[in-house]
């Protein structure tokens, strides 16, 4: 009786022992999500965190009126540095963009000499007009290139081929008008210079422009006036803004660059007028309208051009403006830079974008959509498209007139300036031409000029254009308010009012993340050692539980260690099992029994406090 209820107190033992091994481990993991260690934590961060006054609110030794008093200053101080780095923010959103002039000089060299379109005020010769049938259609088409729309009566849809043969039959050609050209004192064949081209003042000629196969997207010969002339001297290349010219560039080439400054090195050409031929005309006077432009867009000239009268000698001193930008930039959104690079809105049917040139394929589009016709000068995004005739006119004009007021729904508002642009501004002056015998000219001028069949000094205009100095500064747009100054004085702002640095926030980090985790770790790695060292107490196989069972149930004491020792290996023809590595249990079990070391002191939490 005595070894049975010495038996039974000591299962009551094992029992008790058990639950609180199992306790103990819940215990423990109650205990990292307990409130009272998550208080125990953010005491712990107050009293060792770098942030400027948060250690005062967790320290014991101050009364807690003053620990109140430190956290209304904390708030305080943090309500303030966010007021000011709105501040900062929105200046950085409002304002990115910063337009500056360029340390660095540039050469007008490695920039091309504008285009020049001059136009002749008359766009009909009287001669041709006068054998046209005042009721054929080539009429009909005439009358829409004079703007003249008060015979409603005429309903004629032109089409693209009509009106350019009646343009080219009535217009004055180029060599008629052009008498003499030099560029870059040689003087030239103008009909090597000059190219015909198309605007809202007719047909006029035009010098240094872009051929068309680069300028125009879907390019056809179709679209030249004249064909092109196979044996030119001068080959045609591509020129952007934004790229500028090749690396290789072949030894003649258009669009040309200047050769120096001066009247000697610039551009000379002599006009004839032919006043006596003038038959429509958009102006109360006889002469040029002349426009100095991109040569990478299509000339606007009735707008934009500036006149010069026949009998007139005109000097027009050009400086040219380049605007470039950084490619840092192009992070920021396009409605807050108010520029577009070249990729980033592709026209339809110019290569190249510009705001000018963006405006033209607007233009189209709107009067496509409200007229149900281009006018002849406009890109032909639709081939298909009828040519806008007299009858158009009062929609035409509308269309225009709600177009440059941009005050209305038809407005080119999206077409936005190009991150680089080059425009040129031209100061033209004037004076009188004397051709009297008696006056001495210092003008190196043929004698057919004044001497020849075209000698009417009223019916001449002199143009010399031409570069004031050979280097100018450019502008640059760039980042006034990068990401990186927006860090720095956000990160002054912290440090000044709460001593906040990037490795406040390492230390958040590491007290919501790191801390938790390492804690949790070393309570489990605890809690398997305990279960390891009480592991030789408690049965685990097999056949020692069955052994202690059938104890218990003949009421004798628990069986010897060296009986479970033989019971746990009697197995298979009772040989002794092995391991993965062959050896014996038998030493793993001896292991268990033999006193461990004492253990390294483990790192203390909160947690476990």
């Amino acid at each position: 009786m005595k070894s049975l209820r010495m038996s039974k107190d000591g299962r009551h033992q094992q029992q008790q022992q058990d639950r609180k091994v199992s306790g103990s481990e819940d215990d423990e993991e109650n205990t990292i999500c307990s409130g009272a260690a998550i208080k125990r934590s953010v005491v712990y961060y107050l009293k060792n965190t770098t942030l400027h006054g948060l250690k005062y609110i967790a320290e014991e030794s101050i009364t807690i009126p003053e620990r109140v008093f430190f956290g209304i200053a904390f708030l305080v101080v943090v309500i303030l540095s966010g007021f000011f780095i709105s501040n900062v923010y929105s200046k950085w959103s409002a304002s990115p963009i910063i337009i500056s002039t360029s340390a660095k000089q540039k050469l007008t060299s490695n920039m091309p000499f504008p285009a020049i379109t001059i136009c002749n005020l008359n766009q009909a010769l009287y001669s041709k007009v006068d054998s046209i049938s005042r009721t054929s259609t080539n009429f009909s088409l005439l009358m829409g290139l004079c703007d003249q729309g008060a015979d409603t009566s005429i309903s004629y849809i032109g089409t693209w081929k009509y009106f350019k043969a009646i343009l080219v039959e009535v217009a004055q050609p180029c060599e008629k008008m052009l008498l003499y050209c030099s560029f870059g004192s040689r003087q030239e064949d103008c009909a090597l210079l000059f190219n015909s081209i198309l605007t809202d003042d007719g047909l006029c000629c035009n010098f240094n422009a872009l051929d068309p196969s680069y300028l125009i997207r879907n390019y056809s010969d179709d679209v030249r006036w004249e064909p092109a002339q196979p044996n030119m001297r001068y080959e045609p290349i591509d020129w952007t803004p934004e790229k500028g010219y090749a690396r290789k560039l072949p030894e003649f080439y258009y669009p040309r660059t200047s050769g120096g400054t001066g009247i000697r090195m610039g551009l000379t050409v002599v006009l004839n007028a032919s006043i006596a031929e003038y038959y429509c005309t958009k102006s109360m006077s006889v002469g040029f309208k002349v426009l100095v432009h991109n040569p990478a867009e299509l000339p606007k000239v009735s707008n934009y051009g500036f006149v010069v009268t026949a009998g007139r000698e005109a000097r027009i001193p050009i400086e040219p403006v380049y605007e470039d930008a950084l490619p840092s930039i192009r992070s920021i959104k396009k409605s807050v830079r108010r520029c577009l690079f070249s990729d980033e809105n592709e026209l339809i049917y110019y290569r190249t974008y510009s705001r000018k040139n963006c405006e033209l394929e607007c233009e189209a589009k709107l009067l496509l959509r409200e007229c149900s016709c281009v006018l002849y000068y406009l890109p032909r995004i639709d081939p298909m498209a009828r040519v806008c005739g007299p009858n158009d006119n009062l929609c035409t004009d509308r269309v225009q007139t709600e177009i440059e007021s941009s005050l209305t729904n038809l407005s080119c508002e999206s077409c936005w300036p190009g991150c680089f642009e080059l425009t040129y501004k031209a100061t033209p002056s004037t004076a009188s031409i004397v051709t009297d015998p008696r006056f001495m000219a210092g003008e190196n001028m043929p004698d057919y000029l004044f001497h020849g069949p075209y000698s009417n000094a009223s019916e001449m205009s002199i143009l010399h254009f031409y570069y004031m100095t050979n280097i100018f500064r450019s502008t640059t747009k760039s980042e006034m308010f990068g990401f990186t100054e927006f860090l720095s004085n956000t990160g002054g702002l912290l440090g000044l009012f709460m001593g906040f640095s990037i490795f406040s926030v390492i230390e958040i980090v590491y007290y919501i993340t790191v801390r938790p985790y390492c804690a949790s770790r070393t309570l489990k790695q605890q809690h398997n050692r305990r279960l390891e060292q009480l592991g030789w107490l408690t049965p685990i196989r097999p056949p020692v539980r069955k052994l202690i069972r059938r104890h218990r149930w003949a009421g004798l004491p628990p069986p010897s260690y060296s009986e479970v020792y033989k019971r746990s290996f009697s197995r298979k023809k009772d040989k002794p099992e092995t391991g993965r590595t062959g050896k014996l249990q038998k030493k793993s079990f001896w292991q268990t029994l033999q006193v461990r070391p004492a253990e390294m002191k483990t790192p203390e939490y909160p947690y476990m406090e």
